[in-house]
């Protein structure tokens, strides 16, 4: 039944499970422990989820629905790094989506490689450069050769991407044209920094980005042994 539920659900409250099964909360950590050891699913803060592929990748709006509060502090934590007359890059995504609503009101520019946030950024009165491009449709990301002919021409203050994907060594996501359009951005920004709430950390997608010293990580507080590794290799910041 856990299995099935978090199958169907993608993730699962550990209060679910419990008044799902009828049983005690003990009973169901100790169900989840024996079938993560058992490579089932994924243990996460207050639940499980189910396990995730190389080049899986959930849509905008499965994204939206997920870890809402502890994005919005990332994004609150990202928008104070931002001083006047900075030039940023904000990247597709559902927690950088947020960080334009906690942007300061600040003469800064905005360049961007989704549709959905320039709109955002004009509505809020910033000067505002969109990246041009295929679009892809999960994601909502100016790809392929025309977004990273673009992107190199330009230069950054500060970037903020988003991941799907931290291990103790590299940054990576699902599609090979989006990574390299988040590995070009790196390339032309003096400081990046990467939102990824605490599910990313551990997980691997199919495209290396870069490695992981590349980038400053915002994140949320939780005990995790990678993450300690991970901190002896670049700075993380955690809510």
């Amino acid at each position: 039944m856990i299995l099935e539920e978090v199958n169907k659900e993608q993730v699962v409250s550990l209060d679910k499970l419990v008044h799902l099964l009828s049983t005690s909360e003990s009973t169901v950590r100790r169900d989840l422990d024996e079938l993560e050891s058992e490579n089932k699913l994924r243990r996460v803060h207050g639940g499980a989820e189910s396990l995730h592929f190389l080049q899986e990748e959930e849509t905008i709006q499965q994204k939206s629905i997920k870890n809402v509060q502890e994005k919005l502090e990332i994004a609150k934590i990202a928008a104070s790094y931002i001083q006047e007359q900075d030039v940023i890059f904000i990247d597709a995504g559902t927690t950088n989506s947020l960080l334009i609503e906690q942007l300061p009101s600040l003469p800064i520019t905005v360049v961007t490689n989704s549709i959905h946030h320039a709109v955002k950024l004009v509505d809020r009165n910033f000067k505002t450069i969109i990246i041009g491009g295929s679009v892809k449709h999960a994601t909502d990301a100016s790809i392929g050769g025309v977004a990273l002919n673009q992107i190199g021409q330009l230069n950054f203050d500060k970037a903020f991407l988003g991941m799907n994907g931290i291990d103790e060594e590299f940054f990576t996501t699902p599609d090979m044209e989006e990574g390299a359009v988040k590995r070009s951005i790196l390339e032309n920004a003096k400081q990046t920094y990467v939102l990824a709430d605490a599910s990313k950390v551990g997980q691997t997608s199919f495209v290396k980005v870069a490695p992981i010293r590349r980038a400053s990580i915002i994140t949320t507080h939780e005990d995790n042994e990678l993450l300690e590794k991970i901190k002896g290799k670049t700075k993380v910041i955690q809510i």
